[in-house]
């Protein structure tokens, strides 16, 4: 090699390395030079959480739509405005008096509280202390009240075309299984026939109206799909399902009357527990009796958990109903305004820009929730220096570990020491939270991305290559 050829080259590799980004402005600022971010938004604040210094912000006031994100408004709130230990109840009541042969001569009542974490299991368990309590019949009624809290079943502004699928169920003050059920195909045994179904929980409260057909092994291009028929319980499959196929999970799809449903489940827990009721179900219509005796209760885990079951799996359902809970509570209204009311007013004492806030819902489904990047980053500071900090951090996603995050930037050196709330509707994509970087350093972040023009999974990567250089560059 001649000695101009070693000079060109040390030429290249130097000017290689010049225009290498020398601070973390400069690698932001690279990775925000991609076309389709002029099309659309993308505010970012990082925040170091011991020192409050504003490490880098971008269009950080700008108002945007945070999807998910507003799960983080409400979570905060949850724990500090009912405690870590607040728990949430189903209850059982009877009104009448039982026999020395264990009939009841009156109604039984289930009640709900807000609880969507209930599951068939803790139904099965209400109905072993109902016959605890010495009922082996009941010869009046099974009624239900969900009159706890409001009667509205669907949040401002949320898509009608996501009605039938379970990450919209409808609210309830009296819930079951995320009030949905799971749909399960796997093959028929010879071809051209309907595919095997069931659903879990097992309950005929859904029907399920079977039109897709078993193919020959081979066959290309086989997939189910499924929808829920509107204001029914009918489930539709159509499609196809190779012979050598496995079980599939078709779907979850919500239910038309959640509180009805879980009565429906709690009768079939009673009669697996040896309890006769009857046929009829039938919601209450006025209070409770005062004569009324309580017989079993259920709690469910405490806020600190619950936070982590809406967190982690980002769940809509069990949101809203923590946020109407919050308006119970603390206003002595069951509603989504009286619960937004009251959270507002946590959030100005948290330190938050109100004219930066807009909120209509808790889950973030509705496109008309607003908030800035500024403000989530004080909402995550101010948490982390709360009496709640270890119980919120622990209820988010973890980078390459669980939730919303398990498979992302798994096996690099973030797996582990990012804790972020993910959200996303269409041309909607954020992620905000904290992360602990190469250096030991801890910051607050928030990434919040509106209406670009490109796939949600670029807009992700994008994402994940922002907290990559945070990582690297503090």
């Amino acid at each position: 090699m001649t000695r101009r050829a070693l000079w060109l080259g040390w030429l290249l590799v130097w000017s290689a390395l010049a225009a290498q980004p020398s601070t973390l402005a400069d690698s932001l600022n690279k990775l925000l030079t991609a076309d389709w971010l002029r099309f659309g938004y993308c505010g970012i604040v990082v925040r170091d959480l011991q020192t409050g210094e504003t490490l880098y912000q971008r269009d950080a006031e700008r108002v945007l739509i945070p999807a998910s994100n507003n799960k983080l408004l409400v979570t905060a709130g949850a724990l500090a405005l009912l405690g870590a230990d607040y728990r949430l109840r189903t209850e059982v009541w009877r009104h009448g008096t039982v026999d020395a042969d264990g009939v009841l001569k009156g109604d039984l009542i289930l009640v709900g509280k807000g609880d969507a974490s209930l599951i068939y299991s803790d139904l099965q368990k209400l109905a072993q202390q109902v016959r605890e309590a010495g009922i082996r019949r009941v010869e009046g009624r099974l009624l239900y009240d969900d009159t706890w809290l409001d009667a509205e079943r669907y949040g401002f502004g949320w898509n009608i075309d996501d009605e039938p699928f379970g990450y919209q169920a409808q609210m309830s003050a009296l819930c079951a299984e995320r009030n949905a059920v799971r749909l399960y195909a796997r093959p028929a045994e010879k071809g051209g026939e309907p595919p095997q179904v069931r659903l879990d929980p097992p309950t005929d409260y859904v029907q399920v109206i079977n039109l897709a057909r078993t193919v020959p092994k081979g066959t290309p291009n086989t997939a189910l799909s499924a929808t829920r028929l509107r204001a029914r319980n009918q489930i539709i499959l159509t499609g196809t399902i190779a012979e050598d196929a496995q079980e599939v999970l078709v779907g979850r799809y919500a239910v038309e009357n959640p509180s009805r449903y879980a009565a429906w489940l709690f009768r079939q827990a009673l009669q697996e527990a040896g309890v006769s009721v009857p046929a009829e179900l039938a919601p209450t219509v006025l209070a409770l009796h005062p004569n009324a005796t309580r017989i079993a209760t259920h709690l469910s885990p405490p806020m600190s958990e619950i936070v982590a079951l809406i967190n982690k799996p980002s769940d809509n359902l069990l949101t809203e109903m923590v946020l109407k809970v919050i308006g119970k509570e603390r206003a002595g209204e069951g509603t989504t305004a009286a619960g937004i009311r009251v959270l507002m007013e946590f959030l100005r004492s948290a330190g938050l820009e109100m004219g930066a806030v807009q909120m209509v819902d808790g889950s973030g489904l509705s496109r008309m929730n607003a908030i800035s990047p500024e403000n989530l980053v004080r909402l995550l500071v101010y948490m982390a220096r709360s009496p709640y900090a270890e119980a919120y951090r622990r209820s988010l996603p973890i980078y390459g570990e669980d939730g919303t995050l398990r498979n992302r930037l798994r096996n690099t050196p973030v797996q582990g020491k990012g804790f972020a709330k993910t959200g996303s509707l269409y041309r909607v994509s954020s992620l905000s939270g904290y992360l602990v970087c190469r250096s030991g350093r801890t910051v607050a972040f928030s990434i919040v991305m509106n209406f670009y023009t490109v796939s949600a999974s670029e807009a992700r990567a994008l994402q994940d290559a922002i907290v990559q250089a945070l990582w690297e560059s503090l």
